[in-house]
């Protein structure tokens, strides 16, 4: 969170020095996500264990994440930076203990986008086509628990990502009083890099076939927020 304000405070100054108009804006956003790769992967980890009854509790679903930026009007380009979370859980416990894994992966992302005006009328509504150029820094951590006869083992592997995208969508903006209503809506694709571990980025995780396991972030995006001229 600390980057992100700093992040916000650069724009401002930068905007200050080059006197150019422009607005901040700041999203909630609902996102899709296609971890295709990450899904398998933890399908496997059922598959060995064959012992017992492992659950899928979750399965890199849609979740809600946030994007804040700034617009420079004079070259119909904004500077963004958002967040996404998503991840994968699997359990089971009977009288004799507990076993969970699970998978929180988050995206770290920073990029430009290009506005194309579809639409403004006399009531300052303003339609436009966003095209959006990105890259994204992934962290995954893996955490297994273990719980037998009050026996606990736990284990953790963090690894990690930059991944890069591009995509495509329709922004709509609304003024009310000193702020303007937006939504977004669009597509984004994103080519997934190796999960290098952390403590070593020599070595990546793998799937039982020997292949490397990648995030997968590509999917539906939208977005509702305010935008705030200045």
């Amino acid at each position: 969170m600390k980057s992100i304000f700093k992040f916000l405070a650069l724009l401002l100054l930068s905007h200050s020095a080059i006197a150019q108009s422009g607005s901040i804006f700041a999203e909630i956003n609902y996102n899709t996500f296609s971890h295709k790769n990450l899904q398998s992967f933890q399908q496997e980890f059922v598959q060995d264990i064959p012992q017992v009854d492992l659950r899928v509790n979750d399965n890199f679903p849609a979740h809600v994440g946030f994007t804040v930026g700034y617009k420079i009007n004079a070259i119909n380009t904004s500077i963004f930076a958002s967040y996404n979370s998503t991840g994968g859980k699997i359990s089971y416990s009977d009288f004799s203990g507990v076993i969970r894994l699970t998978q929180p992966l988050n995206g770290y992302t920073l990029g430009g986008i290009y506005h194309l005006s579809l639409l403004r009328n006399d009531r300052n509504n303003a339609l436009s086509l966003s095209l959006k150029g990105f890259g994204t820094y992934s962290t995954l951590d893996i955490k297994s628990y273990n719980e037998t006869l009050g026996v606990v083992t736990e284990e953790e592997i963090g690894v990690h990502s930059i991944d890069y995208g591009v995509g495509v969508g329709l922004i709509y903006e609304y003024p009310i009083s000193v702020v303007r209503l937006r939504a977004s809506i669009g597509f984004d694709a994103v080519l997934g890099n190796k999960l290098t571990l952390n403590d070593n980025k020599d070595f990546f995780i793998e799937d039982n076939g020997g292949s490397a396991v990648k995030t997968g972030w590509s999917g539906l995006r939208t977005g509702i927020g305010i935008a705030i001229p200045i």
